[in-house]
């Protein structure tokens, strides 16, 4: 989001006689401090203070004054205040729309506090409204109002680029195919005037007319249909080239953009947006070429035989052309309208298929089939609304077209009479006109499809335009780490303006288990997550073997990760797959042993197909022991670094716990591990222990030296013992 607007003039020129300093951020507010909505109230500072316009207002608070700044996130939104000789005052409110800026702006404020005039704030959230016209943006990153729509061609043209052989093809027969079109209607000419009108014809000649006429219409034929093949096949090959692309792009985007994006509209967008793009090319894009040709020679024709009738066919063209331009930004917005309503179609069967378990297990298949019998109504809605505005729309554009060829019919009708016009030059023109008809009817449906191009080009290319957030540098490191893990005043939120781990430094040495407990949403998978590097801290640095984890090469440093999360996912495959899929080049020998490490092997040797047993999707078909288990044995077989594990164990029976545990001691060493665990018991065995409380590391220390300590870690043991306790 951009930090840094530019003042209005009349702003600029109140803060210049104030100041001569420029702006280091400004931000437009929406509410004032009554509460109530302020379309003009601007919020920013420079170097030596704070400003606020709000109407003919100004505020100017000196930095001098200030110690710090804070973001409260309030319930619908947030409030900005700063802490002026000792008191906290509040200088501005926001809703939700703005809280992100308003967060930035509160810790650029901070910085200025603290006498820091080099670092500059960056909110790396994405835009939510567009920044010319205000409206919200529809699930893109770009306006369909303000969006230019030649990009959007000039992207389809990209795609096709290694295509040009065929498209030159199926234009080269297209042109044949008009050409043919046309010519004919000299012959029909001639046949009527030469032998029909005359009485001169003879059985022969309409003999050799018909065979003449059928052989044009064959080659024509054949031409049509080679072309409508080569236009499958290009329309077959750019779907093709963009699902991989697509495919390709979201396995490298990062955490963060994946996120926020529901699975449901993700998936709609690689198989349903590329498929209208399909049948875009298939049906129109190879189509327009001859479209524009045959309609340019048929003018030119037209023109040349009769200049008066062809005025009088084209008189209605300017109508339809100012008629179609005022109704093309409302089908813009139907389709993208039209858009939105699949997507949450597809988000919530999404949903409901993945935790259909859930929605079993309470009995709540009623309540989920309303739910999306009402998302399925609105689009049925949204649907029937949008097909009866082109019902009316289209078939008014073809009455004015159709207009053209009426008012021709009955001037060159009037002309044969007159003896200015013969019978085959009027059949001819008619013919021509009709010809005409069919490319006009043709483009006065192309705005529908072109849209419909435009907005899957822009859902498609939304996500194709992201770019990742972790990526190699040009020089990114390969080397095999050693394990020292060096965490420095870290900061990170997912939300810009909430923060989850603000300040936090732990040193963690090589071979080393370090336990990591608190409270739920301390911030201990979050701080895993980091170490993992699915996501950038915002503020420190994570140093692996001294170096910056954002200089190592991102797939080299993961391939010698090894984890055990809490949630354990198996693809939809074989036993044999899931625990391979850590190093595929492993022997079986290899698999063999490291099922036997976590203490799976007997359970999938009792398996109907032993390591071959397919076991569905996230493997549904074994229990949450076991499937734990086999991520066990997975991480165990890529021969980790680091080992991560997040309440690894938390499946396991007693028996199998305590086996499992041997297989970890045995594993770690030489290792350095990270273990998340809420029973507590699991860690007595770590090395050090840090207890993650307010946002930071609270407590460091071995199991033994906490408890003495007798502060939050000796709380959460002796909640659990009184836990254990009351179960017995």
């Amino acid at each position: 989001m951009d930090l840094n607007i530019k003042l209005p003039q009349k702003l600029r020129q109140k803060l210049a006689k104030h100041s001569k300093l420029e702006p280091i951020y400004c931000i437009k507010n929406d509410i004032n401090l009554n509460g109530e909505f302020a379309s003009e109230l601007y919020i920013g500072t420079t170097e030596r203070e704070v400003f606020v316009f709000e109407g003919e207002k100004e505020e100017y608070i000196p930095i001098s004054l200030c110690q710090t700044a804070n973001c409260h996130n309030m319930v619908n939104g947030g409030v900005l205040s700063l802490t002026i000789n000792g008191e906290e005052t509040m200088i501005a409110r926001c809703s939700m729309t703005n809280i992100s800026r308003i967060a930035c702006l509160a810790k650029g404020i901070k910085l200025l506090c603290e006498g820091n005039t080099e670092k500059r704030i960056i909110n790396r959230d994405k835009e939510k409204y567009c920044s010319k016209c205000g409206r919200v943006l529809p699930g893109t990153n770009h306006c369909p109002k303000c969006d230019k729509e030649h990009r959007n061609f000039a992207r389809l043209l990209s795609i096709c680029k290694p295509h040009a052989a065929s498209l030159a093809v199926i234009i080269a027969l297209m042109l044949f195919g008009s050409a043919i079109d046309l010519s004919v209607q000299f012959v029909l000419r001639y046949f009527v005037d030469g032998y029909l009108v005359t009485g001169k014809g003879t059985a022969v000649n309409v003999l050799i007319f018909f065979a003449v006429y059928l052989g044009i219409t064959v080659v024509s034929s054949v031409g049509y249909l080679y072309r409508t093949y080569l236009c499958n096949k290009l329309g077959i090959s750019v779907s093709y080239r963009l699902r991989d692309r697509l495919n390709t792009h979201i396995q490298k985007l990062s955490l963060s953009f994946l996120d926020k994006r529901n699975p449901g509209a993700v998936i709609g967008r690689v198989m349903g947006d590329t498929n209208n793009v399909r049948g875009f090319i298939c049906d129109c894009f190879c189509n327009m070429f001859g479209m524009l040709v045959t309609l340019v020679a048929l003018a030119v024709l037209m023109l040349f035989l009769n200049w008066k009738l062809a005025l009088a066919a084209f008189a209605f063209a300017p109508l339809i052309i100012i008629f179609a331009r005022t109704f093309w930004p409302k089908i813009r917005r139907i389709f993208h309208n039209q858009h939105r309503r699949s997507d949450k179609i597809q988000n919530k069967l999404q949903d409901v298929l993945s935790g259909i378990r859930i929605v079993k297990t309470y009995g709540k298949e009623k309540q989920e089939i309303e739910e999306f019998c009402a998302l399925n109504d609105t689009l049925a809605t949204v649907q029937r609304s949008n097909e009866t505005f082109f019902a009316i729309f289209f078939p008014f554009l073809s009455l004015l077209l159709a207009f053209g060829t009426y008012l021709i019919t009955y001037l060159g009708g009037m002309g044969v009479l007159e003896g200015k016009m013969t019978v085959g030059e009027l059949m001819q023109f008619i013919a021509y006109a009709g010809m005409l008809l069919g490319p006009l009817s043709w483009m006065s449906f192309l705005p529908r499809r072109i849209i419909n191009m435009t907005t899957s080009m822009e859902r498609i290319y939304d996500i194709l335009d992201e770019t990742p957030e972790i990526k190699n540098k040009d020089n990114a490191i390969k080397k095999e780490i050693v394990g020292d893990i060096k965490i420095d005043n870290i900061s990170f939120g997912y939300n810009s303006y909430d923060p989850v781990l603000e300040g936090l430094t732990l040193d963690v040495k090589k071979g080393e288990m370090l336990g990591l407990v608190g409270s739920s949403g301390c911030g201990k998978s979050t701080l895993i997550n980091l170490i993992m590097r699915l996501y950038d801290v915002d503020e420190g640095q994570i140093l692996i073997d001294g170096h910056n984890i954002k200089d190592l090469d991102v797939a080299h440093y993961h391939s010698q990760i090894g984890v055990v999360l809490q949630e354990t996912f198996l693809f939809a495959g074989t036993v044999l797959d899931n625990i391979r899929f850590a190093r595929p080049e492993a022997s079986m020998l290899d698999i063999i042993k490291a099922a036997k490490s976590a203490n799976a092997h007997e359970f999938i040797c009792r398996l109907p197909d032993g390591y071959n047993t397919y076991i569905g999707e996230k493997g549904h078909m074994l229990s949450g022991g076991e499937k734990q288990r086999i991520a066990i044995a997975r991480a165990i077989l890529g021969d980790p670094k680091i080992l991560i594990l997040d309440e690894a164990t938390s499946a396991l029976d007693t028996e199998s716990e305590y086996q499992i545990q041997q297989a970890f001691e045995r594993l770690r060493k030489g290792r350095t591990t990270f273990a998340i665990a809420h029973r507590l018991s699991i860690l007595k065995n770590a090395d050090r222990i840090a207890v993650i409380n307010e946002k930071k590391v609270a407590e460091l220390g071995t199991h033994n030296e906490l408890l003495k300590l007798k502060g939050i870690y000796f709380g959460l043991v002796m909640a659990q013992l009184e836990m254990n306790k009351n179960k017995e």
